[in-house]
């Protein structure tokens, strides 16, 4: 379909007028058409703003807050140029134009007639006060996104480049309008960031980074996310009065085997529960067997599963030390230490190695904003999933951390079973991919629902119980988890 964009200077006003009346021609604007008149007027402006601002605005620059993401912000779209104020309102986006320096060198030319400011330039452009106006967010930066954005150029581009856009930044300065003292304190954050000097900011990422505890930040907007969508979530509660009560006595084995069996440690159940309770040796699968008794030996220790760090150094104490328990029999995973190289699951790459042990400590510092243990344990085992602190084990100890949460709190524990493993990761990459917390949140409510239903007094009615609601099949089989107590069991 021709989607090209007439403005009222291409043809004369006649026969713009015939074709918009034919219904050939869409008005978007002021002077402003397209010929695809099926489509929504703001989808239009989204798939073709480059062209449509290009001709208003010849030779523009994208700069200030839309700098970051070089586009709109909110529906705005920041621009400087050589010519007078002025501002141009379209379906779904506006355009704010200031007087202002046209392209200089380093600018990236974009189809359509505009430019991208160089990142040096952005960041002196980003020293320009300015105000809230209209509701709408400030033009500029404040020093704490500033100071954000820098940690993440640091993280990204690496210091020799963070260090050419300050001397760029100081170069420019002068042409672009840029405050004498904002040039200043801009340098001084990039020193900062670079390692060359302390600074007091408010950017809460280049804190981290001076205290050497760098953090990856989307992971931390991530976590913001769930955590709001947490409390605006309809209570859960599943209380669990005394964990001692005999209940309760072989849950933690079926915690464990099931944690394991969909990490893809597999073993028949006859086989783990003579490897967890009698110590029996299954022929060529040591390493299995021991990821097995390890996890049983955690989540079965009720002092260690009541145990809450209070702390961030206590918090990574406790990921250090339950995951040496999970995976004291693969020395070769390095039980107990962080990672040092990248890990990643598909097209997905987790928090890198130098961010680690920062992104645990702000994520854990976040979890006081919950209230429930469910909420708690929600967030506690998407964080340490997110993370993925470990070359091995992590999802194991991400459900470890969970229950812990739960017991601590006197709710019922959750299991995962073979057949809901589909839902939960499914869940989790929901949230990892599309900041979507609703799936995940949901499947652990079920799952957890579902846990609290079973009698776990002894492993043959359990086991029954487990068999009637499916949780052993295949995820991709035509079977799907059932609710004991909808079975009135």
């Amino acid at each position: 379909m021709d989607t090209r964009i007439v403005f009222a200077a291409d043809l004369p006003a006649a026969t713009i007028s015939d074709r918009v009346r034919r219904g050939q021609l869409a008005r978007l604007g002021v002077g402003i058409y397209t010929s695809d008149v099926m489509s929504d007027p703001a989808a239009v402006v989204a798939r073709e703003w480059h062209a449509i601002f290009g001709r208003m605005f010849p030779q523009a620059v994208i700069t200030d807050r839309s700098a970051l993401t070089g586009g709109p912000v909110g529906g705005v779209l920041y621009l400087a140029y050589e010519g007078r104020d002025r501002e141009a309102r379209l379906p779904g986006m506006t355009a704010l134009a200031r007087t202002g320096a046209g392209p200089l060198d380093g600018d990236i030319a974009l189809p359509g007639g505009l430019y991208q400011a160089s990142k040096g330039r952005a960041l002196a452009e980003n020293t320009r006060p300015s105000r809230s106006r209209d509701g709408r967010t400030r033009r500029t930066l404040d020093w704490a996104e500033l100071g954000d954005w820098i940690d993440r150029l640091c993280q990204i581009d690496g210091a020799r480049r963070l260090a050419g856009y300050r001397e760029k930044a100081e170069q420019i300065a002068g042409d672009v309008g840029a405050p004498r003292e904002g040039i200043r304190k801009l340098s001084q954050m990039i020193g900062a960031a670079l390692g060359t000097q302390q600074v007091r900011t408010p950017s809460r990422a280049l804190t981290a980074r001076q205290a050497a505890l760098p953090y990856d930040q989307e992971r931390i907007r991530r976590f913001d996310r769930l955590i709001t969508s947490l409390r605006q979530s309809a209570p859960q509660n599943r209380p669990v009065p005394d964990p001692r009560d005999a209940r309760y006595a072989c849950l933690p084995f079926f915690e464990a085997y099931f944690s394991n069996f969909i990490e893809g440690t597999e073993f028949e159940l006859a086989e783990a529960i003579a490897v967890v309770y009698q110590g029996k040796k299954i022929p060529g699968r040591g390493d299995d067997s021991h990821d097995l008794t390890g996890t049983y030996r955690v989540v079965s220790d009720l002092g260690e599963m009541t145990t809450l760090a209070s702390t961030p150094d206590e918090f990574l104490q406790l990921l250090r030390s339950r995951h040496a328990t999970i995976l004291g029999g693969r020395p070769d995973r390095r039980p107990g230490f962080f990672k040092e190289a990248v890990n990643r699951a598909g097209d997905s790459v987790f928090v890198l190695p130098g961010l680690v042990a920062g992104t645990l400590r702000a994520g854990w510092e976040q979890i006081s904003e919950l209230d429930t243990a469910f909420e708690r344990a929600v967030y506690m085992m998407f964080l340490v999933s997110e993370v993925h602190p470990f070359d091995d084990g992590n999802g194991r100890l991400a459900r470890v951390m969970m229950n812990a949460e739960l017991v601590a709190g006197k709710q019922s524990r959750i299991i995962i079973p073979t057949v809901f493993r589909d839902d939960y990761l499914g869940g989790l990459r929901l949230m990892t991919r599309q900041d979507d917390p609703g799936v995940l949140i949901k499947a652990l409510r079920y799952a957890h629902d579902y846990t609290a239903q079973i009698d776990f007094s002894d492993l043959t009615p359990a086991t029954d119980t487990l068999q009637a609601t499916n949780a052993f099949h295949e995820p991709d089989s035509d079977h799907c988890l059932t609710l004991p107590a909808s079975l009135g069991l």
